[in-house]
């Protein structure tokens, strides 16, 4: 279990045990970290009976020492550690296949925030044709679907850079005008990609954000402001 995990089930996990601090302070160890707090909190493994409150303690001074920072929002911890597996993945850590499916666990376990839509979408588009649902509709069918490593790193790269910014609520469920900004909550569940934006009155500028395009475009003008 690495920090963003262990941060996120601290916020959703009101029953995590003393003993994954613990074993998070062992892989850190075996990893050679030398932090004497880490040595402090490793040890524990050898006694047995933990003391909770000192293990948390002692945790709380592990990441004091090691210059990290405990979220206290659920969301930003939901998308640390989802990003978490992303990068894990992309490094090579974890397979594609294997990332997509902790994906989907976190998706169907958290069906809101909407961010995970992303990957419900992506493994119903990589499901074979026989299999689709009734009035199928195809949100990466710019990505190579034969390639399916490929578009679940893709995917992955993207994710990783939304979460890192501001998104509407519900996203990626809404309507976002390239030019103003404005959001639209009309259903997304359409082969409709685009259309005249209300507010500012720009043609095609207001986008499905369920398409895997128009999220790509998103990140692209964000990252050249």
């Amino acid at each position: 279990m690495d920090f963003a995990e262990l941060a996120f089930r601290r916020i959703d996990d009101r029953q995590l045990k003393a003993d994954a601090y613990v074993d998070w302070a062992n892989e850190l160890l075996e990893g050679g970290c030398g932090v004497p707090s880490i040595w402090a909190l490793a040890v524990y493994r050898w006694d047995a009976y933990i003391d909770p409150d000192q293990v948390e303690r002692l945790f709380l001074s592990c990441v004091v020492d090691l210059g990290l920072e405990l979220p206290s929002d659920w969301y930003v911890a939901l998308c640390a550690y989802s990003s978490s597996l992303c990068e894990r993945m992309l490094r090579g850590i974890t397979q594609p296949w294997d990332c997509l499916i902790e994906m989907l666990t976190l998706a169907d376990d958290h069906n809101e925030p909407y961010i995970h839509w992303i990957w419900i979408d992506l493994s119903n588009d990589l499901e074979p044709t026989e299999r689709r649902r009734p009035n199928y509709i195809c949100f990466n069918g710019t990505l190579d679907l034969k390639k399916s490593d490929e578009c679940i790193r893709t995917v992955a790269q993207q994710f990783i850079a939304l979460c890192n910014l501001p998104l509407p609520e519900k996203f990626p469920w809404v309507w976002l005008c390239q030019e103003c900004g404005a959001v639209g909550e009309e259903s997304t569940f359409t082969d409709t990609k685009a259309c005249t934006c209300t507010k500012c009155g720009t043609t095609f500028a207001m986008k499905n954000m369920r398409f895997f395009e128009h999220r790509d475009e998103l990140v692209r003008r964000s990252a050249a402001k």
